[in-house]
């Protein structure tokens, strides 16, 4: 019987989801498990890798419990996830301290000290990207400094990705697409610079060899088999970013293609035939070799869910559940009550700082126009649109940088809210698509899978054949009021910076 499923593994920052699809794209099944973010001191952000596994283990083994396929049907497995995630690791691959994740923000002076021995510029032209606590190797440079013991009991340096090929296949790599969390990855020849690692104190031996996303490094070991239920011998490939493989999941393989990124970290991801680097942006190597891709990463995604979980949901006061709706449905519903404008109310989404295009770790969320006449759906929009004001704002710069996109998909969870998504269409002024495919970003991964094991004589015209937009969200007339709003929301944040930063040291 041939084998005739694809595997996808998105470990993302709050959950891991693992989804099968048959060679034509049709969803299979998905799995998802959720874990924590150790946050015991300021600036710190953790995750412990074993957890990670372990829900990719509890996925696998429910969808092959749920009886849609089997382990003998499964023809690859791609693994994608979220960048910047530091975790050094022993020969035998096991964790000598939680993963530092990309929200950790406790590197400063390892920055400073890299902006003395090789500046911003050096590593701009090399990696395409700042110098930021948000990296890994500020990260790697921070472990070196403050836990020498686990430093030098370090093997190699993994990120979230390729921690999961590893207890799949026994095999350290590193795929190009993550080779941008590093600044000693040189992203026009996809490889790391031996120069930049001596230059900046980095032992090249600490780095796993560097492969193209869609290449296959392994099979699955007898002992990952025992542990997931899959068979030995499938074959895993290098995976990548999620940002880029939610680009592949939505069939963006060209360049100028603009994915908007409406999950727990927001966003957009340009794809671009050349690298285009802007301080301001995010710079790295797309899943597809030969492609490239220019990002933003905004913290705003998540700010429903905190209003939901903080305050709505405070003592079971919140809106009312019926019938096992989402929470995320009825916030949607009620956002759809309050006009453009929100009533005449604006929101910083800057809840944990902000990377692009501001990079500011002090910044912090503000309500602007609260009053007495506001209501919740008020409120509840004027999260959204803040959340939109920061795509607008990343998509400004990449114009600003060479690169401007004639439309947007829109992938993750907030894809499935139209409030949302006709929104950001307004304050973007763009045609904003939803693609067929929910899972776009574990779709991408799975597909990547497939295309290392050669399961389609043209992946790009299998690709486009399934990815289908499902809907088309067309700019409203709320140009000019938007266009005012977007003026105070960048004009507030500059008025406000001293004193956020105030506030964020006093807490």
């Amino acid at each position: 019987m041939p084998k005739n499923v694809l595997l996808g593994i998105d470990i993302g920052t709050s959950s891991c989801k693992v989804g099968a699809f048959s060679l034509a794209g049709e969803a299979l099944g998905t799995a998802t498990q959720a874990y924590e973010i150790i946050r015991d001191k300021a600036y710190e952000a953790e995750q412990d890798g074993n957890w990670w596994w372990q829900a990719v283990c509890l996925c696998i083994g429910e969808l092959l419990d749920a009886g849609a396929f089997s382990a003998r049907d499964v023809a690859s497995i791609g693994v994608v996830g979220h960048s910047w995630a530091t975790l050094p690791v022993d020969r035998q691959g096991n964790p000598l301290r939680h993963a530092m994740l990309w929200l950790d923000r406790r590197s400063l002076r390892e920055c400073q000290h890299l902006e003395q021995v090789v500046g911003g510029e050096y590593v701009l032209h090399l990696s395409g990207n700042r110098i930021d606590p948000a990296y890994c190797v500020p990260k790697m440079l921070w472990i070196r400094n403050n836990e020498p013991e686990i430093y030098a009991d370090t093997y190699k340096f993994l990120q979230s990705n390729s921690f999961i090929v590893y207890k799949l296949t026994g095999v350290f790599t590193q795929d190009v697409s993550q080779g941008y969390g590093y600044y000693v990855f040189d992203t026009d020849k996809r490889n790391w610079s031996p120069e930049a690692c001596k230059l900046m104190g980095v032992d090249y031996r600490l780095l796993p060899d560097v492969y193209e996303s869609g290449v296959i490094v392994g099979e699955v070991t007898s002992q990952a088999a025992l542990a997931t239920g899959l068979l030995p011998g499938t074959p895993v490939v290098a995976g990548g970013v999620d940002c880029a493989a939610a680009c592949l999941g939505a069939g963006l393989t060209w360049h100028g293609a603009t994915q908007e990124q409406a999950g727990q970290a927001g966003g957009m991801t340009i794809v671009t035939d050349r690298p285009y680097k802007d301080l301001r942006l995010i710079s790295g190597c797309h899943v597809i070799e030969g492609l490239w891709h220019l990002s933003g990463g905004t913290v705003s995604g998540g700010v429903l869910g905190w209003f939901y979980d903080q305050v709505l949901a405070f003592g079971g006061a919140g809106l009312p559940l019926t019938g096992g709706q989402n929470p995320f449905e009825l916030l949607s519903q009620e956002a759809e009550t309050s006009p453009a404008g929100a009533g005449g109310l604006v929101f910083l989404p800057y809840m944990a700082g902000e990377r692009t295009p501001i990079w500011d770790p002090l910044a912090r969320g503000v309500f602007l126009g609260l009053s007495y006449e506001k209501k919740r759906a008020d409120i509840i929009r004027a999260l959204m649109e803040g959340a939109a004001f920061a795509l607008r704002h990343n998509l400004e710069v990449a114009a600003q940088a060479g690169i401007r996109p004639s439309h947007l998909i829109s992938v993750g969870g907030g894809a499935k809210s139209e409030i949302w998504c006709q929104i950001k269409a307004d304050v973007t002024q763009l045609p904003l698509g939803v693609p067929s495919i929910d899972d776009g970003t574990v779709f991408g991964a799975a597909f990547l899978g497939g295309i290392g094991v050669g399961a389609y004589p043209n992946w790009r015209e299998a690709l486009g054949k399934m990815g289908q937009i499902r809907k088309w969200y067309e700019p409203k007339a709320n140009t000019s009021l938007y266009d005012e709003l977007y003026e105070l929301y960048l004009d507030s944040y500059i008025a406000l910076k001293s004193q956020l930063h105030r506030l964020a040291e006093l807490g």
